[in-house]
This record gives structure tokens, sequence and C-alpha cells, in this order.
């Protein structure tokens, strides 16, 4: 590519407009099967949820209740644990902000290192460490052993939070999603409740010391945890994938049995509009709850003179009045999930302002603090299960887990901020005052999270559509493929490409059928390159779809696309240099796969038909003429036996006479039903060789056409190899 490419768009360009709905039997098929049937019509719990289902979110219930009551009665009873040990209040909690800190960071790297086929197994792990964890963590005589474990356990919720709730989502049917969210969150305030309880009795009366209730949370947590061993494994999202199958005459989803990493999940996460609006409204959930955590509560209840262990019976009683209300509230949830993904994402910021008015209560309403706790929870967890069950629907089910990672950090990233506010304010000037002032603060900015989180009404059904194949574009792929009998090898459309705030491509289309040659022609700096490195998967488009062989891959990394039947060739670098020959060839057929039978078949067909390189099968990429370079390039060919093979810059500083041999080669690759497209500098080769080409200019698509109808057109040729064609011209303009 020449450094020299466009920065404003070429006359006449027009943005991608928002696709409009699809068909409306299309879209009502394809979001049955995930759940949505446009009513509120709704089964009962058991008669939707087959009883090992409900097994599974019952033990989920427990992990989360195993996890939230020792948490909930060390943070209570933190002064007195400080006291007896002699440590600070200070050094204590910033021990516990380290480690949740430390869950945040790893949250998101750690999401994709389970297998899908042992997450019931690692669930159980690391649901009984997290427990003991918190038995150990009560026990240390040592503030830095303290700190040690304290950052440990952070690091095994980290590793468990993407696995628990994207088990709770696999565990039942589409259905029951958000009644299986609220019962888990139950369990976490049930959880909550208990760990409150035992921090009052320890405080408020003689019967039970602060240690012995320390202990007592630590053991019940390893029993709750124990409901762990209830979990059973389910397929990467549940009966969703058959369903979708059964709904639309197949699965479109291109990461099936893939394990992405966590870069490129997040990569294709951070392209879907509704994760980009949901996201900050997972930052105002984890922002109202860190509020109402239990540091606030104390610094509140000490500065309006309440009873001694006030605070662990007013959490006591939020969190019971809470989980009341989110079991009644679930049913509605659900009739709202059910009726549409809208009518679901219009939840989050009532959600959201309910949890905001909560606090603002808790400020400015003395005697209703455990009135407006209840409030912002209420609202809070309202959000959080709409969030979830909106959200997660829209994203491939391989890429989940790193979502509830970025969530998780989200989460915890609003609640330490708000928690460290609170905390900050209350400490200065009067205190009752001062802590009235910081609830009040921290309730403003509810304001900005309710308008961002309206945003999610719009576009929470269009990413629906799109990730089930129900949008507009995809239906109008299916009725293309339906008039010509077979899907193409390849095909972009509208595809819009930027490096940083440089556009390079602007809506390019392209299509190249099965055993089709086709080329791509233009000057230098139009973008043929740039297109090739969007087309497998080296780079991203802003905007526009890519499929190949019929399914989208626009958001599935390069490997996985050579997996899938893509491999591109670039001329002048397509060797290894410092390998051998042989050694070459072996790189390229591990790229697939590594079946080495396959391998050595293919290493011995390379041979065969190009000999030169069996002479030289020992000699170093690097010590080989041009033509050998690309002979032991196009064998990458004969190895992977891609569907689509991509040739850039085929002639690139070889002879006529090497050029004439490869050409002939080509041919043979195109004949065995290799679909060829080539990139080429020179016309007279290209047009020679292909059935139809492309031309672009300035970063656009200006004719489309077949060779030999542009042969017989020399003025033409010469006008597109220059640029400056113009619409009309002879010929067929892209």
């Amino acid at each position: 590519m020449s450094p020299s490419l466009p920065t404003e768009p070429p006359a006449g360009w027009v943005p991608v407009a928002v696709a409009p709905p699809a068909p409306t039997s299309v879209r009502v098929a394809a979001r049955a099967a995930v759940g949505v049937h446009g009513d509120k019509s709704l089964p009962a719990w058991k008669d939707a949820v087959p009883a090992a289902a409900r097994r599974r979110v019952l033990a989920l219930s427990g992990v989360n209740a195993s996890l939230a009551l020792p948490l909930t009665t060390l943070l209570l009873l933190l002064p007195a644990l400080s006291a007896d040990k002699g440590w600070t209040t200070t050094s204590t909690g910033g021990a516990l902000i380290a480690g949740a800190l430390l869950a945040a960071i790893l949250a998101l790297p750690l999401s994709g290192r389970v297998r899908p086929a042992k997450r019931a197994r690692t669930a159980v792990v690391i649901a009984f460490n997290a427990a003991v964890l918190g038995l150990f963590v009560n026990l240390l005589p040592a503030f830095f052993l303290f700190l040690i474990l304290v950052l440990l356990r952070g690091a095994v919720i980290a590793q468990g939070a993407s696995q628990w709730r994207t088990f709770a989502f696999d565990a039942t049917v589409p259905e029951a999603r958000a009644r299986t969210f609220a019962r888990t969150h139950i369990g976490t305030l049930l959880g909550t409740a208990l760990g409150a309880l035992l921090a009052f009795a320890a405080l408020a009366g003689p019967a039970i010391g602060s240690g012995q209730s320390l202990v007592i949370s630590g053991v019940l947590a390893i029993v709750l945890s124990l409901f762990s061993l209830r979990l059973t494994d389910t397929p990467v999202g549940g009966v969703e994938p058959r369903r979708i199958q059964r709904a639309m005459g197949h699965l479109d989803d291109p990461l099936a049995g893939l394990r992405p990493t966590w870069r490129d999940s997040y990569t294709r996460l951070m392209s879907i509009s509704t994760i980009k609006y949901a996201l900050t409204s997972y930052v105002a959930v984890g922002w109202c709850v860190g509020t109402a955590l239990i540091v606030p509560v104390i610094r509140l209840a000490e500065a309006r003179d309440l009873e001694v262990g006030a605070p662990g019976l007013i959490i006591a009683v939020s969190s019971l009045v809470i989980a009341v209300t989110i079991f009644l509230s679930s049913t509605g949830l659900e009739k709202n999930r059910r009726q549409s993904p809208e009518a679901l994402a219009a939840v989050v910021p009532l959600g959201l302002i309910l949890g905001f008015v909560g606090l603002l209560l808790t400020g400015i309403a003395g005697p209703a603090l455990a009135t407006g706790l209840s409030l912002a929870g209420i609202g809070a967890y309202l959000a959080w299960i709409a969030l979830d069950t909106t959200v997660l629907p829209v994203i491939q089910p391989e890429d989940r887990p790193a979502f509830v990672g970025l969530s998780t950090f989200s989460i915890i990233g609003g609640g330490l901020s708000a928690l460290l506010i609170v905390s900050f304010i209350s400490s200065t000037g009067s205190a009752e005052r001062a802590s009235a002032i910081a609830f009040v603060v921290v309730a403003l900015p509810g304001i900005l999270f309710w308008r961002r989180s309206k945003k999610l009404i719009r576009v929470s059904g269009l990413d629906l559509d799109k990730r089930l194949g129900a949008d507009e574009d995809a239906q109008e792929f299916d009725e293309a493929v339906n008039e010509s009998g077979s899907a193409p090898a390849i095909s972009a459309r509208n595809i819009n490409f930027s490096y940083g705030s440089v556009q390079v491509l602007f809506d390019v289309s392209i299509r190249i059928e099965e055993g089709e040659m086709v080329a791509l022609l233009g000057p230098n700096g139009v973008g043929k390159t740039t297109l090739l490195r969007v087309l497998s998967g080296l780079e991203r488009p802003q905007l526009g779809t890519i499929r190949l062989g019929g399914i989208d891959v626009t958001d599935v990394p390069s490997s996985k696309r050579v997996a899938m039947g893509i491999s591109q060739i670039v001329g002048g670098n397509a060797v290894f240099g410092s390998m051998t020959v042989y050694e070459n060839l072996q790189m390229y057929g591990f790229s697939t796969g590594r079946d080495r039978a396959t391998i050595m078949q293919g290493i011995d067909r390379a041979f065969e038909i190009f000999p030169t390189l069996a002479d030289r099968r020992n000699q170093l990429g690097s010590t080989l003429s041009g033509g050998e370079q690309q002979m032991l390039g196009l064998s990458k060919a004969l190895i992977t036996r891609p569907k689509l093979l991509v040739v850039d810059e085929f002639s690139l500083g070889l002879a006529p006479i090497i050029v004439g041999e490869l050409l002939v080669m080509v041919r043979q690759l195109n004949q065995t039903g290799t679909a060829i497209l080539v990139v080429e500098q020179s016309v007279n080769v290209a047009l020679n060789l292909v059935d139809r080409c492309y031309f672009m200019e300035k970063g656009q698509m200006v004719y489309e056409g077949r060779s030999a109808d542009l042969l017989a057109q020399p003025e033409l040729v010469q006008a597109l190899s220059l640029g400056g064609a113009t619409h009309d011209m002879a010929g067929s303009p892209a």
C-alpha cells in the first residue's frame, strides 16, 4: 500500500444508514428461538424449567451466598477486627479495596481460561477455594498474610465471576432467564443478610464476640459453597444454539467450538452498540451498590448516633426487603423480556432512577436510612437483571465470558468510585452533615447515567436481530443465495475502514462466487491491500459485513478464518526466510491443524507440481529466487486447500517468463475448485487471467465487470488504471 491515503470521502459518498428491521416472519422465528415471543404470556417456573436446571440455579444461588456472607461480616466488623489485631482501620480497609481492584482488573483477562467442558468442575473448585480463603482471612494474625489472602481471594473471585454468570445464563431455557438471574442475586442478598445478622449479634450483645462471628461466617460460607456440587455441565449457550438452528435452518455462529482470547473477544464486543451503552449502566449499578455498602452505612449510622450494631441490622433488613422485591418483580421482568428486547431494556433507566432516588433519600431523610438503602438496592438489582438479560443474548456464546469480565470491571469500578467519594466527603466537616452531603453528591450523576441507559432501548433489538441473522442485510444475502443457488465464496458489503482518523475504504462491496477468479485493480494507494487485510481478518471494519461461504465472519479473527477456508499470499513476503523450503511447507500445514498425514500429502503434492522446490527442500527460503519464493507461497494453497485464495501483488519483481509459469499454476489451482482473488499492478496480466474484475479509486469501487468486456475497451482500461474514471463511461460502474 502506498502511504498516500485519502483523508476525505469521495464526491457523492453517503454514509451507511441503520438497517431497517427484517421481514416480520423471519424476525419472529429468530427471536422466538431466544425466548422473545412478542407477548406477555408466561409459563410457571416449574413448568418452564426442568428439574436439573432448577438444581443448577439453586447451586449458583448457594455459591453467591457463600461469597457474600463472610465479606459482609468482615466489613461490618472491620473496626473491631482492626482493634483486636492492632491494625489500623485504614490499612485493613485499604487491603480489601486492593482485593476488589485486583478482582476488577483480572476479571477480563481470566475470563477465557476455563475450558467449556470443565465449567462445572471449575466452578466447584473456585467456589470452595473462595469460601476457604474467606475463613482464613478472618483468622490470620499478621497483616501481611491478611493482605496476601485478600488479594488471592480477589483473584479467585475474578476467575469465577465470568463462569458463574454465564453458567446462570446457560443453565435454563431462554424463557426463564430473568427469573434465573433474580434467584442467583437473591442468593447474594440472603448471604449478605445472614452475614449482617452475625455481625449484629457480635456487636449488640455479649453472646458471641467478633472473632467467633467471623469464624462462624467462614464455616457457613464453606457449607454454602458445597451447593456448587449440584452443578452439572451445560453446552456453551445452553439450549439456545439448537433452538436457533431449528428455527432458522442454520446456526450462524462462526465462533462455535472456538476458545477466543479475551483480546479478540474484547475487540468484537466493543463493535456492538448495545455493549457500549450497557457498560455505562453497569458502572451505575456498581455506583448504587457501592454507595450502599457497609462502610458508608457505618459512617452514616455513627453520625446519627444510632445504637451499636445498628448498621448490621439495617443491612440485614434492607437485604431481605430487596430480595423479596426482586423475587416478586422477576415475573414482570420476564414478561418484558418475552415481549421484546426494547421492553426489557426500558427497565434499565427506570431501575437506575429508582436507585439514585434511594441514595438521595438516604442522605436527606434522617430516619429513613433502611428505606433509602432498600430503594437504592432494589433499583440497582432490577437494572442489573435487566442488563444481563438484555445484553447477553446479543453476544455470541463464546464471547460472553469476556463480556461478563468486562461488566464485572465496570461494576466494581463504579462501586469503588462511589465508595471512595462517600468515605472522603463524610470524613470532612461535622459527621452527620458531611455524611448526608456525601450521599447527595453521589446521587447527582444519576441523571447522566439515566440518559445514557435510555439509548439501550433503541439499539438492543437491532443488535439482537443482527446476531441472529434476522436483520435486513442477512435477509438480502439469503435472498441472493436462493436466486443463485449457492453462497458465494466470499462477499463483503458496505465496508468502511479507517486507520485512526484517516478513512481508507468507503462503502466498498465485493463478491466472489465459488470457483471464480476475480481481480482487484487500481492505482497505488487506493485501498486494495487494506481491503484484503479486512477480508482476511487482519483489520476490522468500522461498518459493513463480511461473509465467508455464507457465514458472517465480520468479527471472526484471522486465525479462525484460515480454518474456515481463506488463505492469503503476499507478494515478496510469502516465505519464512530463516526456514528451509520443507519447514515452510510444514508451517503452512500447521496453520490449519495438526493432522500430520494430511500435511504430508499436501507437501508431496506441492513437490510434484513444483519439482524445483523438491530439489531445494533443504534450502533456506531467503536464498530462493523471486519466482521460487512465489512458487513456495502458492504451495500454501496446495496444503491448506482453501475455499478462497487471495494473492496480493502476484507478479511483483518477477520476470515475464516466470510470471507465465506461475499463471499456469494459478489456473490449475482454480480448476480444483478454489476461488481466487488477485490484486495485481499489471492490468494485462490480471485481465487475461480472471473472469471478472473490480477497479478501485480513492477507497471506493468505481467499476465491476467481466474482464473480456473490459479488454475490448482499451480507453476505459487506461482511464481506470490511471485513476479519474467517471461513472458515465462505458462498462458497469460499481
